[in-house]
């Protein structure tokens, strides 16, 4: 464990002093950005999580107490019991680097497997609101559509410890090929948010470039929120009318953060920026790159890409995007005043045939960095007093609701499953 520098206290100390900032300030001018406007808590966790990604990386150690086994283990059967009991396998090892949310009973190798990706910069840990978000996701899909999945958490080294990017890529790798290569499960769904989302389309360039030997299973679908496609933005990209620039004031992810040569070198280090397996954002894009990756192009496979308008990452992911899932998306030109309009803010190709793999894009009005597991994990109190997806409010639970609509579109019924209650599902045909 590495010691706190100077700069990694001053940023300590000043957490204490920024949040009674916004305290103060919220009866007179109310929240911290349009989002937050009428929310105090979520200002608050978002002055919190502002400050926490200045953090010195070498110095984040202290902000991944308490480590994520604890908070799977200990701090989430605490907080949240309704959302732990009776899940098959919670909190137990998989691997060296991997551990069960929940193992189906009796699960078949062709029944779904999430491998939750974390964000967090790769330098923090994955924090409860992550945990309490993925788990409330799985209990807000349709009962027939969640009793054959499970769900498999990547708990990866960090770059405080010393592990630049590429470590976690090889990990996901070890963890990916026992549960395909060597103990036959053909069905993998990953899921990351920011840095987890750049984790996952690396990995998809990995299988790319090895294909021939590792003879790994393409994953049948991504879920990508707020990924961080280009791990160092370029100098013009902090300018006006870039999102960088347009949302510094509103985002939680800074320029000068990631930009800086301190976070460059703890965690990139030595790597080419422009390896389409370090960075795919700092390579020059291309078509080819992305046409022959299964998960993106062909029938039976699926990918949804969750991002936020007034979020730093906004350009890169829809620049991303225009290439990967082909979207025509793009940044609109005049602010959507929280208002969401699908000429604008959503893609949809619901695939199939010709029509190759399915691929949904939303842009959240008003959302920003990662807010589907950060800034909506209330959800859970909800979910743990019996909530139903019915009754969310899909504004306030944007994310929420877009990714479990997608994952009861995508899952399959189990095979066991009356007729009358087959024909209710949405049967997704793999290939």
């Amino acid at each position: 464990m590495s010691s706190l520098t100077f700069a990694g206290l001053l940023v300590l100390i000043s957490i204490p002093f920024k949040l009674l900032y916004v305290l103060l300030c919220y009866p007179f001018r109310g929240g911290v950005n349009p989002k937050f406007r009428s929310s105090l808590s979520n200002s608050l966790k978002w002055q919190l999580s502002r400050t926490a990604l200045s953090m010195p990386v070498p110095c984040a150690w202290i902000l991944s107490i308490p480590s994520a086994k604890i908070t799977i283990r200990k701090v989430l059967p605490f907080k949240f019991p309704a959302l732990v009991q009776g899940l098959g396998k919670y909190g137990e090892q998989y691997d060296d680097q991997s551990i069960w949310l929940v193992e189906a009973e009796g699960r078949d190798k062709a029944d779904p497997i999430i491998i939750f990706l974390h964000g967090g910069g790769y330098f923090i840990d994955a924090r409860p609101e992550q945990f309490e978000s993925v788990l409330s996701i799985y209990h807000l899909l349709e009962p027939e559509k969640k009793a054959t999945l499970s769900v498999l958490y990547l708990d990866y080294k960090l770059a405080h410890s010393g592990h630049t990017i590429t470590t976690q890529l090889h990990q996901l790798v070890e963890t990916y090929q026992r549960l395909t290569v060597q103990d036959g499960n053909s069905n993998i769904i990953l899921m990351g948010d920011s840095a987890g989302g750049h984790l996952a389309i690396t990995f998809l360039q990995y299988i790319r470039q090895t294909k021939d030997e590792t003879k790994m299973p393409w994953p049948k679908s991504v879920i990508l929120i707020s990924p961080a496609v280009k791990v160092n933005p370029e100098p013009h990209q902090f300018e006006t009318g870039w999102s960088y620039f347009d949302n510094k004031d509103i985002d939680m992810v800074q320029y000068k953060v990631i930009h800086s040569s301190s976070y460059q070198n703890a965690i990139v280090g030595e790597l080419d920026i422009t390896s389409l397996l370090v960075s795919p954002g700092n390579a020059q894009y291309k078509h080819g790159d992305w046409d022959d990756i299964p998960t993106f192009t062909q029938s039976g496979y699926s990918s949804l890409t969750l991002v936020g308008e007034h979020e730093s990452l906004r350009d890169d992911v829809l620049e991303w995007c225009r290439y990967a899932v082909k979207s025509p998306l793009t940044k609109q030109k005049v602010d959507s005043m929280g208002i969401y309009n699908a000429d604008l803010h959503q893609y949809k190709n619901e695939g199939g045939g010709d029509k190759g793999a399915r691929a949904e894009v939303y842009v959240e009005p008003w959302g920003i960095h990662d807010a589907v597991l950060f800034f909506e994990n209330h959800v859970a109190a909800k979910v743990a007093r019996g909530a139903e997806l019915k009754h969310l409010d899909p504004v306030e639970f944007f994310g929420i609701v877009k990714v479990t609509e997608f994952l009861n579109t995508i899952l399959e019924c189990p095979k066991n499953t009356r007729k009358e209650e087959s024909e209710k599902c949405n049967i997704n045909t793999q290939p």
